[in-house]
């Protein structure tokens, strides 16, 4: 059932509390680091240019990668996984399992779908009448598939998936750099200040608390990054690190893992130019991904017409089980 528009006017409001404590605390950092610690603390000019240079450099890229995460919509999945009018008419008619079933299994077979629910049905979402793309979701709260869906990110209220993944993790990147030069320029200056050396109390109470404030962060960024890199490495998502995802014969949990290289490539693209930059440049279109099973010594991936993944000397899993209707995951 839909909320009333005053209740999801609040709830937008709600949902851009945590965005604006991270912009209010960026533009801080920035006030007290250049301000505060360059500007007055700072008596070497060549050290103050050196420091400022290097600082303006990482809240750059900082500042960009954090917009383009923020403001890249997630893709949702094409007009060709969503049932036609006669489709939808016909599957809402139909009152039995076995039949829902067999409208799904028919157009599912033109489809590049090979993840199934647990109970190895037919992934089909009734919110927004599609036949899910491996690896995609529902995010309840964005009201919208999301191709490849790593997780709904909360403090950038954006959803993280196919089409802001690279995005994302430059984002990590470059906070970790960003909360690291502080703490390593500020940490002589703010010894001192611990030792009572320098007085002015408002210069204390910036520095002293930009210097814990960055500490903090860059210690929970450090694992945060470390954990999606890892994630990148082995080509999984949160979403299927937290729940394994199924096919026709069983779970699989390294069924998209196809070598780190290949898995590092699908998300930054071949260009080593545009890696370090929040620019598109991933592989593919989001809705077909080269299989491990599909992969032989000899075997690689490349794109097809469409822009889904096809394998060459590719040899395809039996998928002759049957199947069940579900209604959502």
């Amino acid at each position: 059932m839909p909320l009333p528009a005053c209740l999801r006017g609040c709830a937008r409001l709600l949902y851009c509390i945590p965005v604006t404590i991270i912009i209010m605390v960026v533009m801080w950092s920035y006030y007290a680091y250049v301000v505060h610690f360059c500007w007055i603390l700072l008596t070497c000019a060549t050290q103050r240019v050196v420091f400022l240079c290097l600082f303006h450099m990482c809240f750059g890229m900082f500042s960009w990668s954090f917009w383009k995460t923020l403001s890249t919509p997630p893709s949702s999945p094409s007009v060709e996984f969503q049932l036609s009018s006669s489709d939808s008419l016909l599957y809402e008619q139909e009152h039995g399992g076995k039949e829902k079933s067999q409208i799904l299994l028919e157009i599912s077979q033109k489809l590049p779908v090979h993840t199934r629910t647990a109970a190895r049905a037919i992934r089909f979402c009734h919110h927004c009448q599609l036949i899910k793309p491996d690896r995609c979701h529902h995010c309840s709260v964005c009201q919208m598939c999301v191709l490849k869906m790593d997780h709904h990110c909360p403090w950038l209220n954006n959803c993280i998936g196919f089409s802001n993944y690279k995005f994302f993790m430059l984002f990590l990147l470059y906070s970790l750099l960003y909360c690291l030069l502080i703490v390593t320029t500020v940490t002589p200056t703010f010894i001192q200040l611990w030792l009572g050396k320098l007085f002015d109390s408002c210069v204390k109470l910036h520095v002293l608390f930009l210097t814990l404030v960055s500490g903090m962060f860059a210690v929970t960024l450090c694992f945060l990054l470390f954990f999606h890199i890892w994630l990148l490495t082995s080509n999984k998502t949160t979403l299927e690190w937290l729940s394994v995802p199924f096919f026709a014969d069983g779970p699989a949990s390294e069924a998209f893992d196809v070598g780190v290289q290949a898995n590092f490539l699908q998300v930054f693209g071949k260009k080593k130019s545009l890696w370090p930059l929040p620019v598109s440049s991933s592989q593919g279109d989001g809705h077909s991904f080269p299989l491990r099973w599909q992969m032989s010594s000899h075997s690689h991936s490349v794109m097809n017409g469409n822009g889904h993944y096809a394998m060459e000397g590719s040899v395809v899993s039996p998928e002759g089980v049957s199947v069940t209707v579900a209604l959502d995951d």
